[in-house]
């Protein structure tokens, strides 16, 4: 397979505001990237547009992903959103970081002023969402929003676990139905993980987050275009499997939007399970191939969102390489599944005769033309 100019529909993938600054920090440099210490979200902007667009495949609609309010706030939405609209790019996803404010569980907090707090935090974001941040989402894929925060959690299991989870539930029922009064279409998710940064969270799995959806559709909320964000990495971290996870949520018509990263242990790079959130660039592997699949066969078009960190001693160009190389990696994937090399009939055939040496050849050689010709994307734009 190569990178022909046969058309190719339009893919949204997105770029993250937190995966260029200077350094971590703490076990590992904080400085090794200088160029990106003061840098703005008006000027992340700029980057996306003048570093990354051009080196990614032409059928590639680009968007970025924000917190707020570290990231953007209401004194820099404007700019922002002229910046945006200057570069012609649009937003894709804005999340609540309430983690920087609020340690001991956020809406789900035992300390009702802290739960009081963190749910109008959760407010303010879908106000800037839906106000100065409305006009610079593509109406074919408007932005998500993304309820993720570390501040979901606890360290000391007790029975005042059922009380957590119940506070979040109802702060997330209220938050939906706050968001779906300025925007009946609003897509809004719940993004798991399995810790960090509490030695447990309150949302661990996809599944948990099904159930969440359950529960709040029969409590009377409109759950229509509520469901999972997942992150490839996250599920990884917890030691499940991926491909079930999607699986499972496509049935459901769940997924609003993707995470795409890997945590490593795939043959290549070190990691995997019960490992920290290391945040690889997505990568051509037998699971990625099967979950573009699902998204293809569920006729899912939303964002396919690069959450990823560069290395400890990547610098500057480095860091925008990997960002370019995992949207190419994608690409191919995408293009690999719609080729019909994995095909249903083909996978059908060979599975009811059991001959499964030929399937998993099968497999590999579609990672293997994934791989090749995601090294053909990145070389035209390089």
């Amino acid at each position: 397979m190569t990178a022909d100019k046969t058309e190719n529909p339009t893919r949204y993938q997105s770029v993250c505001r937190w995966s260029f600054h200077p350094g971590k920090g703490g076990f590992v440099p904080g400085d090794i990237r200088p160029e990106f210490k003061d840098i703005t979200s008006s000027g992340f902007v700029e980057l996306v547009a003048e570093k990354i667009r051009p080196r990614v495949p032409e059928n590639t609609r680009l968007g970025v992903a924000v917190h707020y309010d570290r990231e953007i706030d209401e004194k820099t939405a404007e700019s922002f959103a002229k910046a945006l609209r200057d570069n012609g790019l649009v937003l894709s996803m804005i999340t609540p970081g309430a983690h920087y404010y609020f340690a001991y569980g956020g809406i789900g907090s035992p300390d009702p002023d802290e739960r009081k707090k963190a749910g109008e935090f959760g407010k303010r974001t879908v106000d800037l969402m839906m106000g100065p941040l409305k006009d610079v989402q593509d109406p074919a894929c408007p932005a998500a929003f993304d309820i993720w925060n570390g501040s979901f959690g606890y360290e000391i299991p007790t029975v005042l676990l059922t009380d957590m989870l119940k506070y979040a539930d109802e702060a997330i029922g209220e938050l939906l139905d706050y968001a779906r009064s300025k925007d009946p279409n609003v897509k809004m998710g719940v993004e798991p993980k399995p810790n960090e940064g509490h030695a447990a969270m309150l949302y661990q799995t996809s599944g948990e987050v099904l159930a969440l959806r359950g529960r709040l559709k029969s409590a009377g909320h409109d759950v229509s275009n509520f469901g999972l964000i997942n992150e490839f990495g996250h599920t990884e971290m917890a030691g499940l499997d991926l491909v079930q996870e999607y699986a499972a949520a496509s049935l459901e018509d769940a997924i609003v939007h993707v995470h795409a990263n890997s945590q490593g242990g795939d043959g290549v790079r070190l990691g995997g399970g019960g490992k920290f959130d290391i945040d690889f660039g997505v990568a051509p592997g037998a699971t990625t191939l099967a979950i573009a699949q699902i998204l293809n066969e569920t006729g899912y078009a939303g964002w396919i969102e690069h959450d990823m960190q560069p290395r400890p001693y990547d610098s500057a160009a480095q860091n925008i390489d990997r960002v370019v190389r995992s949207i190419c990696n994608w690409e191919a994937i995408a293009r690999v599944v719609e080729s019909g090399g994995l095909s249903r009939v083909k996978l059908e055939s060979l599975a009811s005769s059991r001959n499964m040496v030929e399937f998993e050849d099968l497999v590999r050689d579609a990672v293997a033309d994934a791989h090749i010709l995601s090294k053909e994307l990145y070389s035209i734009g390089n």
